[in-house]
């Protein structure tokens, strides 16, 4: 199936593995969105924790999905990445959400005026981890204007808001499984400096703290294996950089223990609350399958390919 009046197929994949505390708001946030050309893809690792369960509930909205073992994220990601056909991928881990309805739609425009880029990539915030999560205090927006010379010490493309034309997996291949951590790093750091990416001023989605990553010297260790791999720093210079945001982050730690229960007092520049409508869970409804945006082209609900 493909998508007509040349608005793009999106492809978003959600990789889950016991993740029932956590899903639904993830996969609600797909399901409701005013664009009508999303293929939706669940790649669950078999979860044994209720997980599969509510995907069940949405199989009939679902491109494809499956219930299985694998062999960590980066193979999970190459499988819905396998069993995609948008031109754009997205990939929103199940602790992660839209942060609205529109969302999609509103980066739409900038997908086909960025067509010869390899990467468009819309704003995430860092969001606590209830169910009812909100913005996390003191924590920057992640999004800024993408720079190679940035790019090379850390990672600077939240995959949670980065649209990727498939051209670009074509041109590099899928994720390196020797990654748990990292995979998305050194998957676009082997486009190297001639890595075309576009910055989008939009709050695009949610990401909720935890997850592997938060093995700080695991992931900054996988992080500079990238770099060292796709030869974007020298080795001195690479493990000069591992010290520096291994040290940095922990002082980082020590200085949200002090000021984060201040911060609901304190008033700051670019202060993410009172800045965005944070939807509560609740409030996405699993939308009926003609549901169509007013402002939206046409067209039956994506997302019906097949199912298992």
């Amino acid at each position: 199936m493909k998508s007509t009046h040349n608005f793009p197929l999106i492809s978003v994949i959600t990789i889950s593995f016991n993740s029932a505390g956590s899903i639904e708001p993830a996969v609600q946030s797909v399901l409701s969105q005013t664009y009508p050309y999303i293929e939706y893809i669940i790649i669950d690792g078999g979860s044994t924790d209720g997980t599969v369960e509510i995907i069940r509930n949405y199989a009939h909205r679902l491109a494809y999905w499956h219930s299985k073992p694998d062999c960590g994220i980066s193979h999970a990601f190459n499988l819905g990445w396998a069993q995609s056909h948008g031109q754009w991928l997205l990939f929103l881990n199940a602790d992660d959400f839209f942060l609205e309805k529109s969302v999609v739609e509103k980066m739409v425009p900038h997908l086909i005026e960025g067509n010869d880029a390899d990467v468009v990539i819309g704003r995430t915030i860092k969001m606590t981890c209830q169910r009812d999560p909100r913005p996390a205090p003191l924590r920057r927006i992640w999004w800024q204007s993408w720079r190679w010379q940035e790019f090379r010490f850390k990672n600077t493309i939240p995959h949670q808001s980065a649209f990727t034309d498939r051209r670009y997996f074509d041109r590099v291949g899928g994720f390196d499984e020797t990654f748990r951590i990292a995979m998305d790093y050194d998957f676009f750091l082997r486009g190297g400096n001639e890595l075309r990416v576009k910055c989008v001023p939009i709050a695009v989605s949610g990401m909720r703290e935890g997850g592997v990553s938060t093995n700080i010297v695991s992931a900054w260790r996988e992080v500079m294996r990238a770099q060292l791999a796709n030869k974007a720093l020298p080795q001195w210079l690479a493990w000069l950089n591992f010290f520096w945001r291994v040290g940095h982050h922990y002082l980082t730690l020590v200085a949200h223990k002090i000021l984060d229960p201040l911060a609901p007092k304190i008033t700051w520049p670019g202060k993410n609350s009172g800045k965005m409508l944070i939807m509560n869970s609740d409030s996405w409804p699993c939308l009926p399958e003609d549901h169509l945006s007013n402002h939206s082209p046409q067209h039956n609900k994506p997302g019906l390919f097949h199912k298992n």
